[in-house]
C-alpha cells in the first residue's frame, strides 16, 4: 500500500514541477496537485504509524520469546542433570550404598528453586510436593504442551497475527493458481472454482484465528 502511495507522490511531484517551471499562470492546477499530495502524505503517514506500532509490538514480543527460549533451554539442561543424578542414585540404593545415593541426589538439587523446610517430615513431603506443582493458572498440577502454546500466544498477539497473515497469503496464492487454471483444457472448471473459494474461505478463517 505505501509503495503505491509513494509512486503517486513521485508522479504528483513531477507534475507539480512541470507546472511551476513552465506554466506559472496555472495556479489552480498547481494548488490541486499540492492538495492531492498533501492527502497522499497523510495516508502514507498513517500507514507508517501503523507499521511502526506493529514493529514495536513485534520487538517487545520477540524479547519476551527470547527470554522464554533461554529459560526453557536452561530448564531442559537442569532436568537432564536431575535425571542422570536420579539414575546414579538408584544404582547406589540397589547396591546398598545410601551415602553415595544421598550425595548424587544432593548434587541434582543444587539449582532447585523450591527449598524444603528444615522441620519437614516424611509425612509432610506429599503436601509440600503438591504445593510446588502448580501451573501458571494456579489450579492445574501439570502443564501440557497445548497449555504452554496457548499461554505464549496470549502474550504475543502481534506475532500470532503476523504468522496467521503469512499463512493466509500462502493459501490465497494457492487459490489464485486454481482460478488461473479455469478454462484450460482437460480441467474441471467447477472443481477448480470450488477449490479456490474454499481456499479463500480458509484464508479468512486463518486471519481470524479460527482455523487450525
Amino acid at each position: 500500500m505505501n509503495y503505491e502511495i509513494t509512486k503517486e507522490l513521485a508522479k504528483s511531484g513531477h507534475q507539480l514541477a512541470v507546472l511551476l517551471g513552465t506554466q506559472q499562470h496555472c495556479q489552480l492546477d498547481a494548488a490541486s496537485l499540492v492538495q492531492r499530495m498533501a492527502g497522499q502524505l497523510e495516508v502514507l503517514a498513517a500507514v507508517l504509524r501503523e507499521k511502526t506500532k506493529r514493529s514495536d509490538a513485534l520487538v517487545a514480543e520477540n524479547t519476551f520469546l527470547m527470554n522464554m527460549a533461554a529459560r526453557e533451554l536452561s530448564t531442559s539442561w537442569m532436568f537432564h542433570k536431575t535425571m542422570l543424578g536420579a539414575q546414579a542414585a538408584l544404582v547406589c540404593v540397589a547396591q546398598g550404598d545410601i551415602k553415595s545415593a544421598r550425595d548424587w541426589l544432593e548434587g541434582t538439587t543444587d539449582e532447585a528453586v523450591a527449598e524444603l523446610p528444615d522441620s519437614i517430615t516424611v509425612a509432610g513431603l506429599q503436601p509440600w510436593f503438591d504445593s510446588q506443582m502448580v501451573c501458571y493458572d494456579g489450579k492445574s498440577g501439570f502443564l501440557t504442551r497445548k497449555q504452554t502454546e496457548d499461554a505464549i500466544r496470549a502474550h504475543c498477539p502481534t506475532t500470532e497475527a503476523s504468522q496467521r497473515e503469512l499463512q493466509a497469503k500462502g493459501v490465497e496464492k494457492f487459490a489464485e493458481t486454481q482460478r488461473a487454471l479455469i478454462g484450460t483444457p482437460s480441467k474441471n472448471d467447477a472443481a477448480l472454482s470450488y477449490s479456490a473459494r474454499a481456499a479463500n474461505g480458509f484464508a479468512a478463517e486463518l486471519r481470524k484465528g479460527g482455523a487450525a
